[in-house]
Parts: structure tokens; sequence; C-alpha cells
């Protein structure tokens, strides 16, 4: 029956990683602001339909299910709604549930471990848009390592990972930007590398850059196939690296 509690859960969560998704770019200006609402919060306006602007009713709140009913889509403009929205509902319930069984009950340790997912899947899809990783983003994932550090092992052990991993990766985008003389990585990246340094300690970096780099490596060249892109987002491929290193350890 707890399976089924952080399944659902996992689908609410969903449903809120949409909304932050549609959000966030618009209250951090990485996008234009919308005329309808242009003092667009977190929790203001309530949900509405991105193409009409209708307001959306309870019913079509309802994670996965209303998709389905609607047969994907909106009750006022009858527009298609992206297959994104119960996927990534889906995704959450699996993951939430899996983070479950490895934690054996609902406990401290679960919780902590659904915030790190949730916020790494949020991370790689305003990354993947935007190429920025917010620094607010960044700081829940710093502070999960800290509370999960401090349950587990040692809070100076932790930390010092940390700033290990912060100090050999600047020191390489330093000569990365000055021999190719331009950005090479972003510090958003780095970042986020640290903070899975902390979180899984300095002895997994290794894997973290090795799955993050073929997965990038992978993704750019079937995006290359497809658009014409020359860069890509290497945020979601380090949020795959510490989904993976979740479930392994």
């Amino acid at each position: 029956m707890e399976i089924l509690y952080a399944f659902l859960l996992g689908l609410i969560f969903g449903s809120f990683l949409n909304s932050l998704s549609y959000r966030m770019p618009i209250i951090l200006n990485y996008r234009n602001a919308l005329k309808e609402f242009p003092d667009m919060g977190l929790s203001f306006p309530r949900s509405f339909c991105p193409n009409c602007k209708a307001p959306l009713s309870v019913f079509s709140l309802i994670p996965v299910l209303s998709f389905f009913i609607q047969m994907g889509k909106c009750k006022s403009c009858k527009q298609s709604i992206s297959i994104s929205y119960p996927f990534f509902e889906i995704l959450l319930g699996i993951l939430f549930a899996l983070i479950l069984i490895k934690a054996g009950s609902i406990n401290y340790i679960f919780l902590l471990d659904c915030l790190f997912i949730f916020t790494l899947i949020l991370i790689a899809r305003l990354d993947e848009s935007f190429f920025k990783i917010p620094f607010s983003l960044n700081l829940i994932v710093f502070f999960t390592g800290i509370l999960t550090n401090f349950y587990f092992t040692s809070l100076g052990l932790g930390f010092v990972s940390f700033l290990i991993c912060l100090a050999v990766l600047s020191a390489i985008k330093f000569l990365a930007d000055y021999i190719l003389k331009k950005d090479s990585f972003g510090w958003g990246d780095i970042i986020l590398i640290s903070n899975l340094s902390l979180f899984f300690g300095i002895y997994n970096l290794p894997f973290i850059l090795f799955v993050s780099s073929l997965s990038g490596i992978i993704w750019y060249f079937f995006k290359k196939r497809n658009v014409s892109e020359k860069t890509i987002a290497f945020g979601p491929h380090i949020t795959l690296s510490g989904i993976w290193l979740l479930f392994i350890l």
C-alpha cells in the first residue's frame, strides 16, 4: 500500500513540476512575461491553459487521468496538450515508488531522496530549454546533500568533497576557457557536479563525469542528425548520472 501512496505522491509532484517548469522561466526572465499575467508567481494566477489562458477546473488538474479523459486536449480551446505533462507525472510516480522500495518505508531518507530527484528533473527541464540552471535549485540540491551526509556519514567529509570537486572543475574551466578563447561550460554545471559529489562522495566523481559525458555525446550526435544545433545543455546529463547513482548505491 505504501508503494501506491508513493506513486500517487509522485503524480502530484509531477503535476507541480510541470507548473514550475512553465512558471519559473517567466519569473526568472528566461522568457518574456505573459501580457495576461504580468505579475506571475509560483502560485498566482491559478493554473491555466498555456494556449487560451483559460483557468483549469479542479477536474482538469487531476494528474494523468484528466489528460486521457480529455483526450489530450484543452476543454476550452480544444488545442492539444503536450504529452510531456502526463509523461513527467508518470515518471515522478515511478521514481518515487522506486525510492520507497530502496528506502524501505516512508521516512526521512525517502523524503530527502524524493526532493533530490524532483529538483534534478526540474533542473534538467529548465537547462534543456534555456541553457540555464537556477542557483536556487542548485542550492536545494546542496542542502539535500548536507542533510544526507548529516544522517549517513560525516558532514565535514561531504563538504570537503564539495570543495575539492569545485576547485578541480573550476581550474579545468579556466584552463579550457583560456585554450578555447571562449566559455567552455557553465558555472551552473560546475556547481551541480560539485553538489553531486557532496551527495555521493568525491570517490563517485569519475562515475558522474563518465556517465554525464557519455550521455551528452550520444545526445549531441542524435540531435545533430535531427536538428542543426552545435551545442547541447549539459545539465540534463549531469542529473541523469545523479539519478543513476541514487539507485545503484
